[in-house]
């Protein structure tokens, strides 16, 4: 893989960094590069899956803080009343009148229960709380929403290549009907042209008023052909608006045009860049291994728990006032364990089994399809590029027959029918053109979200630093395309090793970038700065 193949690919999967909005009726002018900007910017599919990660990101925050300090209050205000509370003060209201205040204070200290007169109590707990052993489930827990943070990363990855494989397809499909209205309005013209000269034929005598028929009923039919082209045109940039979060009645105007660049890339090669890098398989192995945490999350059910607790209560007729005998504070280990809980714990190990077996499976699953979309994406590329070469001859024999044609009409040897006839073999042969190329270049789209041709992040790389223990920012950091390529960083192809073994440097200009292709997969190995 050449510098320039792989600085291609840096071109075509890096994001312009500016949002790009439009009222509706506005004119934009639109690149290949562009719309896939605009899709991985605006898209509701990427903006959901972005969401879906900032919520694991906070599940993961929340689980962690389980394992801090907790401080909690309590407080309650009530009137009290009541048997229990009325004989009391009754009997402090007789004890003081017989006694005299001497005597009473003497009473009370000795034997008689003091209960002042009051009616109105509050009362306040704090209490501070820390878990010092909890058998793993908090250690499990944590471990858990870690991959499924990991998890939330690859989707997000994923879904980022399959929403620039489909503005890439919404995109082709607008140059292609493009290029079908040119082919439908040059149809019209040539034969409005041919149909001004046999009316001047006609009118001299030369020629039957069938000829001019015929071809007056064919110029109607390319007519319609070229409102379905245009009405196609239209629809399919209203497809690509959408998918690229513009108003869908905004007009595009592009100037780039289908490209037949051939893709050197074997199956082979292929697949073992997709084993390695599509984010679906990276993540199925986080789902197993949340399963694996959930599994020793459950069996902390088996152990017992132990925390630290510091408790202080006030009561009194105001807020924070000990005037009611009700002040007290305590420090101490508190434990708890199930010693019997009828097999509940039982259950939840093997339920959590259960589920990492499906995961495995899942595993197992997701690999045959990516095998299978390779195989798929690979024939449907070949088959592609094979019906160009053959749509390439057709359409030059289509006009070769097309001249002679005219010729032979012109020389009074052939017939109107033949001459029209050969136009619209002509016609057809450079739909079927500009048709073939489309289908290859989605072709190569397709290939690219099938090989997992990576968008923001290399996958390899994060896999390697999410194993030696760092944490998601910072292994979306170190696998960041973009920042990398901007610290000149040095890309390496794996496919290119496989086959020569010499690493290529990619840091030439981002200009430097070919037209609408497909790039080559790569493979980065640098360690990030």
């Amino acid at each position: 893989m050449g510098k320039r193949k792989i600085a291609a690919i840096l071109s075509a999967i890096s994001l312009l960094g500016h949002g790009v909005t439009a009222s509706a009726a506005d004119s934009v002018t639109m690149s290949l590069d562009k719309a896939i900007d605009l899709a991985l910017t605006n898209n509701q599919a990427v903006v959901q899956s972005q969401e879906d990660r900032e919520s694991a990101r906070w599940n993961l925050s929340a689980t962690r803080r389980q394992t801090g300090l907790r401080l909690n209050w309590s407080a309650q205000a009530n009137y009290i009343g009541g048997k229990y509370y009325r004989p009391n003060q009754d009997n402090y209201a007789v004890l003081h009148t017989h006694y005299g205040d001497e005597e009473f204070e003497r009473a009370i200290g000795r034997e008689v229960p003091y209960y002042p007169p009051y009616h109105t109590e509050t009362s306040h707990t704090f209490q501070l709380t820390m878990p010092l052993y909890t058998g793993g489930r908090y250690e499990n827990q944590i471990e858990r929403a870690g991959y499924a943070l990991n998890y939330a990363d690859m989707s997000l990855e994923y879904t980022k290549q399959n929403t620039r494989y489909q503005a890439a397809e919404a995109y082709f499909r607008v140059l292609e009907y493009n290029e079908n209205i040119k082919v439908q309005q040059e149809a019209v013209s040539v034969l409005q042209r041919h149909l001004d000269t046999l009316q001047i034929q006609y009118e001299v005598g030369t020629i039957a008023r069938g000829d001019m028929l015929q071809t007056s009923v064919q110029l109607a039919n390319y007519k319609q052909q070229l409102n379905s082209a245009w009405g196609n045109y239209e629809s399919a940039v209203a497809t690509l608006n959408n998918v690229i979060g513009l108003p869908v009645d905004t007009v595009l105007v592009t100037n780039e045009t289908l490209d037949n660049t051939p893709y050197s890339l074997n199956e082979n090669e292929c697949l073992e860049y997709a084993l390695a890098h599509r984010p679906e398989g990276i993540a199925a192995d986080y789902r197993i291994k949340q399963a694996e945490a959930r599994i020793g999350e459950t069996k902390s059910g088996y152990r017992p728990t132990i925390n630290a607790h510091a408790t202080a209560r006030t009561a009194g007729e105001k807020w924070f006032k000990s005037d009611h005998t009700a002040e007290y504070w305590q420090i101490g280990l508190e434990m708890n364990w199930d010693i019997f809980d009828n097999g509940v714990t039982s259950a939840q190990v093997n339920e959590a089994k259960a589920e990492k077996r499906k995961a495995e499976s899942q595993k197992v699953q997701q690999m045959d399809t990516i095998r299978l979309d390779v195989h798929n994406a690979y024939i449907e590329l070949m088959t592609a590029e094979k019906n160009i070469a053959v749509a390439t001859n057709t359409l030059k024999d289509a006009e070769t027959f097309y001249a002679i044609a005219q010729v032979r009409y012109s020389e009074g040897v052939d017939t109107n029918l033949n001459v029209m006839e050969a136009q619209r073999r002509l016609t057809e042969a450079r739909s079927n053109y500009n048709n073939a190329l489309y289908n290859y270049n989605v072709s190569k789209a397709k290939m690219e979200k099938a090989i997992g041709v990576p968008v923001t992040i290399e996958t390899t790389r994060y896999v390697v630093a999410v194993e030696e223990g760092k944490s998601s920012p910072k292994a979306l950091r170190e696998s960041d395309i973009s920042l990398v390529y901007a610290d000149g960083e040095k890309f390496e192809s794996s496919l290119e090793q496989t086959n020569s073994g010499k690493p290529d440097n990619v840091m030439e200009s981002k200009a430097e970038s070919s037209k609408d292709t497909l790039s080559e997969p790569f493979d980065e190995t640098a360690e990030s700065k």
